[in-house]
């Protein structure tokens, strides 16, 4: 259900950004990722890494009604404080803040994402693994602000209607999540909230959430107090690209932690946890070097497609983003796991790590290089942190290692990817659809080929299950 959720983030944008792209222009577009990207950071503080927090608590509770209803109401009403005191010092901000005064409506539009945010309760969904729901109500929405995209959005001006469906199609269907909550809670005004048990424990998810998304976003934040609206109109397209790549590798992991949760609190759980984040390390260094490659090879046929002649600038910026569609969803699942084993400590610092070091890449590169250095500074601050956690989870990758195919993985990317490079220098004079096309297909079927030839573990296991189905002979990984 993720993976189509997934899918759904993937296709909707295909078709909305080539459109809003150019009908705002560089500039419009700019205007709207900055006043996105600025709230978002409020919008962490206001969460308290309930985002995560939540699910584990959840997942813990979820056989235990009495329980999981205090549970859920005591972080609802901890989230009622900190969204209000969160959303007095938004509005301070937007007043004192030269670079958030310049559009005071265009912000106060995205302010209501705050508290579309704090309520949406995504977290006891995903904790109680409701992904049928979520993927459906999601849909259901994408598609109504698709809708109102194309009639209402029709002019350069049209900027601030453009952000308002946006909040509408990417958190609007958090109020029904609020509304169907009924059906598994049990809300109460006499019950006995204790929620000083929850001040602990969410420090660490606290600090870890804020300062992995606020270095997730850092460059372009810092982008925009350095650069130029151009450049920031530029870099959104690059940003758009390798978070949607970024998220179709990380669909499996992203719905993980509930289930590590729940092994890790069983006796003899741990080896389930180990296949299972093998499997998935598995996938996605199949599919993030994927990405990568067919980026690289289609950089300048996707930014004319997606952004028009006048994003062209981007390409350079693009192909530097798209190594941190491997290494983003590495961190994600070694933080779940993190997470699920108890070591929020150290997740909170690692990710604290790399909120110092992407400030520092960011303060370094961007007034140098632009939205090259910006690209370069989210790439560093993915690969740092990666690098800080199979450092201390290194005798957990240990027992990773008998369970791991990385190396056939890479042999057939490398092949695949010279066969596809040059093949993709022949038809650079023709039509950006067929560079795509021509492109894409010598690159990835000659990749897929590889993967079932050289007996890639996760490929085969996927093609013996289909193989099982019809009754055939299934291949020996081995």
């Amino acid at each position: 259900m993720n993976m189509i959720l997934t899918t759904s983030s993937f296709i909707f944008p295909l078709i909305t950004v080539p459109y809003v792209s150019r009908v705002l222009g560089p500039r419009g577009m700019g205007a709207v990722a900055w006043a996105q990207t600025f709230v978002s950071y409020f919008s962490l503080v206001a969460m308290l890494g309930i985002s995560a927090y939540g699910i584990r608590e959840v997942a813990r509770a979820r056989n235990n009604p009495k329980e999981l209803s205090a549970v859920v109401q005591e972080l609802m009403v901890i989230l009622l404080i900190s969204t209000t005191i969160v959303s007095i010092v938004f509005l301070i901000c937007i007043f004192t803040v030269p670079k958030a005064h310049e559009d005071v409506g265009l912000m106060l539009i995205f302010g209501v994402n705050l508290w579309l945010s704090a309520f949406g309760v995504n977290w006891f969904y995903q904790g109680i693994e409701q992904y049928g729901y979520i993927t459906i109500r999601s849909l259901v929405f994408k598609v109504l602000g698709l809708v109102l995209m194309f009639l209402f959005v029709r002019h350069a001006t049209d900027y601030r209607i453009y952000a308002a469906i946006t909040v509408l199609g990417s958190a609007g269907s958090n109020i029904l999540n609020t509304i169907r909550l009924h059906k598994y809670v049990h809300f109460s005004f006499h019950r006995n909230l204790n929620l000083r048990r929850h001040f602990k424990p969410m420090m660490s998810f606290t600090i870890s959430s804020i300062s992995s998304g606020m270095y997730g976003q850092l460059d372009m934040l810092f982008l925009g107090f350095f650069g130029t609206s151009i450049q920031v109109g530029l870099y959104q397209l690059v940003v758009k690209i390798k978070n949607l790549a970024g998220n179709a590798v990380n669909s499996v992991g992203s719905v993980m932690l509930p289930r590590l949760s729940y092994y890790e609190s069983q006796e003899g759980g741990h080896k389930k946890t180990a296949a299972l984040i093998a499997k998935n390390i598995n996938f996605l260094f199949i599919t993030g070097i994927a990405f990568i490659g067919g980026i690289i090879i289609c950089a300048q046929p996707l930014i004319l497609i997606l952004g028009g002649k006048e994003y062209i600038g981007a390409t350079h910026a693009l192909i530097i983003a798209s190594a941190g569609i491997l290494f983003s969803p590495m961190n994600t699942v070694l933080s779940q796991y993190m997470i699920a084993a108890g070591q929020e400590k150290m997740y909170a610092g690692i990710n604290f790590l790399g909120l110092v070091l992407g400030t520092l890449y960011c303060v370094a590169l961007i007034p140098l290089f632009g939205i090259e250095g910006a690209a370069i500074a989210y790439v560093g601050s993915e690969l740092s942190t990666l690098i800080v956690r199979l450092i201390v989870l290194r005798h957990f990758i240990k027992e990773l290692a008998s369970m791991l195919d990385l190396g056939r993985s890479f042999l057939a990317f490398t092949i695949a990817f010279a066969t596809g490079f040059t093949i993709s220098r022949t038809v650079l004079n023709m039509n950006m659809f067929f560079q795509l096309i021509i492109g894409s297909i010598s690159f990835g079927i000659p990749y897929l080929i590889l993967l079932i030839l050289l007996k890639e573990s996760f490929a085969v296991s996927i093609l013996n299950s289909l193989l099982n189905k019809h009754g055939h002979k299934t291949l020996n990984v081995k």
